[in-house]
């Protein structure tokens, strides 16, 4: 069973960016080189792109309701890798009092 960490409820908006502070959270740091997202809807379908700050967005349609992204983070092996300190998520389609939920995945989470 993954171990999920609720990173944040928020409306949406569209055509601005919303961040998701780990940090205020009280959710630790982590410099990983990927992170798996999942994305929790209510209501109808909503449309988007989330990404770590510096990092390529990646698109997301939530479907029915949930949806799993995983993200690449800034840096390599070699000269490391930046905190995941915070999300950025930016809503394409959604609807007016939709709600939504982030949910980032630990290494060792991955369930096949």
């Amino acid at each position: 069973m993954a171990n999920s960490m609720p990173a944040g409820r928020r409306s949406g908006d569209l055509d601005q960016w919303q961040r998701i502070d780990f940090r205020s959270l009280g959710v630790p740091l982590r410099n990983k080189a990927q992170i798996k997202v999942t994305i929790r809807t209510k209501g109808p379908s909503m449309q988007g792109l989330i990404r770590i700050p510096g990092a390529p967005a990646s698109n997301f349609d939530t479907g029915n309701g949930t949806t799993a992204v995983d993200l690449i983070n800034v840096g390599n092996e070699s000269s490391g890798y930046a905190d995941i300190a915070t999300l950025e998520i930016l809503f394409t389609q959604s609807m007016s009092g939709q709600f939504y939920e982030v949910f980032a995945f630990e290494d060792g989470d991955q369930t096949r």
